[in-house]
């Protein structure tokens, strides 16, 4: 019974700063985010819905990141707090030691492993295409949303112009566009009339033009050659481009790794799809498998840093499990770019600092639970601190 109520009362203790945190995290990273976002959607004219379905596009990314996190914090708050406030010597005094206290800790991160695995492994590389997907279509439809009756729109490389338009935007009379190609080609349209066409959202929109000419000057080969002659062509009907260069058409999901799912990265080791490295397979699935299985060493590290000393006047718990997390974070980063760019295996890229963090997490752990303490007093971090800080008083006074 014993076992129950202090489980149950570990978890609640746990919950609400690891849930605060979350939450915190989640809204800070999504702010970072929502400046690109904002400044993509209302350039191109577009509504407040917009912008909050892209946000939600990109939360099981942040959600990956932030749930760890919140957990370790979680823990290292709580403990730090049990330990301050006598409330670990009473649960040791009941028979219970930092095993039990471990324990339904230890349960809440099996359970992360498999929330971050769906996170990482299925949501997030649906969720990074459909964010894709909708920056393509509001990019698409920059040019209905900023073409006006007798101004020069500018997009990219090609600048429109129109002198009636209807009011739905999609035919237009008195058409003139002008396109320079990044090699130097150059060519100008007048059209009476003209209609947009698209196939989808993601499709770069089409415009339909009706009795017009189109005048092409290719880019000169060499400058000490006269420019060459420009190439006519009147027309009944003709089709052309006038979106974003730099967007295109919108490439399926699996052409970029990140955008597989576990199933398929696992899958696709033996036959990687084209454009995608074999090398590549093994950073991305590596980096996501490392960083799903940490999850159940974080309580090992943050119980043994949480507790502190009984006479001390500081705790360095949090700022160092922070500290030790964020070096474990880039160490990874670190290897999986490494492995990415075929220059380690991912066997020493990732799954080595892999192994020596779960040897310094056991070794905290089994130090702090099964070894005997040292007697009370100031450590030798405080004791330094406090010189240090004697130091700079007296440099202070003398000046």
């Amino acid at each position: 019974m014993m076992m129950s109520t202090l489980s149950r009362y570990v978890l609640q203790q746990v919950g609400r700063p690891m849930l605060a945190t979350l939450l915190v995290a989640i809204l800070v990273l999504l702010a970072e985010r929502m400046l690109r976002v904002v400044d993509l959607v209302i350039g191109w004219r577009g509504s407040l819905l917009v912008i909050f379905e892209m946000l939600g596009y990109l939360v099981p990314h942040y959600m990956g990141l932030a749930l760890p996190a919140a957990f370790f914090i979680g823990i290292l708050m709580v403990v730090s707090r049990l330990s301050r406030e006598g409330e670990l010597d009473a649960i040791m005094a009941a028979g219970s030691g930092l095993p039990q206290l471990v324990r339904p800790l230890a349960a809440v991160a099996v359970l992360l492993v498999i929330v971050n695995m769906a996170l990482v492994g299925f949501l997030q590389p649906y969720s990074r295409f459909a964010y894709r997907a909708a920056a393509q279509a509001v990019t698409n439809a920059s040019f209905l949303t900023l073409l006006r009756e007798g101004v020069f729109t500018s997009l990219d490389r090609t600048t429109a112009m129109v002198t009636r338009m209807s009011d739905a935007k999609d035919s237009f009379e008195g058409i003139f566009i002008f396109t320079a190609a990044e090699n130097g080609d150059e060519v100008a349209i007048t059209a009476a009339t003209g209609s947009v066409t698209s196939a989808g959202a993601t499709a770069p929109i089409e415009i339909s033009l009706t009795r017009g000419v189109q005048q092409a000057v290719p880019a000169r080969v060499d400058d000490r050659q006269p420019p060459p002659d420009s190439i006519t062509l009147r027309f009944g009907a003709f089709q052309t481009s006038v979106t974003d260069r730099r967007s295109g058409q919108l490439a399926p999901r699996g052409e970029n790794e990140r955008e597989l799912t576990l199933t398929e990265l696992f899958a696709a080791r033996d036959d990687p799809p084209p454009h995608i490295d074999p090398w590549e397979i093994e950073a991305e699935l590596g980096g996501r498998l490392v960083r799903s299985l940490s999850s159940p060493l974080l309580p090992l590290l943050a119980v043994p840093l949480a507790v502190g000393r009984r006479r001390t006047h500081r705790s360095y718990g949090l700022a160092i499990g922070l500290a030790v997390l964020i070096a474990y974070n880039q160490i990874l980063a670190a290897g999986e770019r490494l492995v990415d760019n075929n220059e380690i295996g991912a066997a020493l890229g990732l799954w080595v600092p892999f192994a020596v963090f779960a040897g310094l997490c056991f070794w905290l752990y089994v130090r702090r639970a099964y070894g005997v303490p040292r007697h009370a007093g100031e450590s030798r971090l405080d004791a330094a601190l406090d010189r240090l800080g004697a130091s700079l008083r007296r440099v202070a006074t003398t000046r």
